[in-house]
């Protein structure tokens, strides 16, 4: 029994998201090379997961859900595999609740930057919430988890910069995600401090 709850208290959080996101994105990226029934349901359920700037079409369930749909295979595979990276990881220092709260503000706050981007455009993805994931660990005390590999660094500069857009990626999201990570990353850090120094406890963290 101990070493089942140890498990789910590593990986628990890692799990559901990856599941999730699977769910929702398998049978759209199927889709694509299967029959007219997948292209059909797929042609039903992706324009909820799906945020578009057309703002004669708002899409609000869009931009809480859009951080759980990869729209192409690259996508998934590589944001599927950042999230088996630092998920357990994040999720044994800091929690599931904590866990749960960066992702899904910095995801919300990374579909806004459809907005950014001219009429038309249509960004989906988990990249944006993970990059509030990073952000958060880097403004934390376990910073060196991620730094302290310099293809990661290269990595994080290139999918930040405008370098990016060249490829495809919606690099814009990365950055607001980031910044919501940090931000949110500070302050817990900053609150840490305090609750050391004075003695204080408060909060489920």
């Amino acid at each position: 029994m101990m070493r089942s709850r140890s498990f789910m208290d590593r990986w628990g959080t890692t799990l559901q998201i990856f599941i999730i996101n699977s769910v929702i994105s398998i049978p759209a990226l199927a889709s694509v090379s299967i029959g007219n029934l997948f292209t059909s349901l797929f042609a039903v359920y992706r324009p909820w997961f799906l945020i578009s700037s057309n703002p004669l079409v708002p899409n609000v369930l869009g931009i809480f859900m859009s951080m759980f749909y990869d729209p192409t295979f690259l996508d998934y595979f590589f944001n599927m595999l950042t999230l088996w990276f630092i998920g357990p990881f994040f999720e044994s220092r800091f929690g599931t609740r904590l866990f749960w709260e960066v992702y899904a503000v910095s995801g919300i706050v990374a579909a806004l930057s459809v907005y950014i981007y001219p009429p038309l455009t249509a960004i989906a993805g988990a990249s944006g919430a993970l990059f509030g994931i990073v952000g958060f660990m880097i403004a934390s005390p376990y910073r060196w988890a991620i730094l302290s590999n310099p293809i990661n660094i290269i990595s994080i500069i290139f999918l930040l910069s405008p370098l990016a857009a060249g490829y495809g990626i919606a690099y814009l999201g990365h950055l607001l995600g980031f910044a919501v990570g940090l931000a949110l990353g500070f302050y817990w850090s900053r609150r840490l401090v305090y609750r050391r120094t004075y003695r204080v406890r408060w909060g489920p963290y």
